[in-house]
């Protein structure tokens, strides 16, 4: 009986031990996986490799600030679709529509 009762006292306190030592070192870890995870990215976009990312400490929306104020009102077009130069077919030349009545 002393045997066991020694024997769970020392599992659940190596059980809470290595919880509390885990709770502590845990962020430390993955910050340091996370810095290396970043920088093996970086050193990957300075080599040109395909599907590498830029990491960068600022605001990824910046770039959209930094494009000019806009007055009110003002509106600026990126795109203007080109003219269709077929005529239009659909409803047009389709033919004859006739109206039915549904009979029970």
């Amino acid at each position: 009986m002393e045997a066991i009762l020694k024997f769970v006292i020392i599992f659940f306190a190596v059980y809470y031990g290595v919880k509390y030592i885990f709770r502590l070192l845990m962020p430390f870890a993955l910050r340091k996986m996370t810095e290396r995870l970043m920088q093996k990215a970086q050193q990957g976009a300075s080599q040109g490799r395909p599907g590498s990312y830029q990491y960068t400490q600022n605001n990824p929306f910046d770039q959209f600030k930094q494009q000019g104020r806009k007055h009110e009102g003002e509106i600026k077009v990126d795109y203007i679709p080109e003219e269709e130069s077929k005529p239009r077919k659909g409803t047009q030349t389709a033919g004859e529509f006739v109206d039915f009545e549904e009979i029970k």
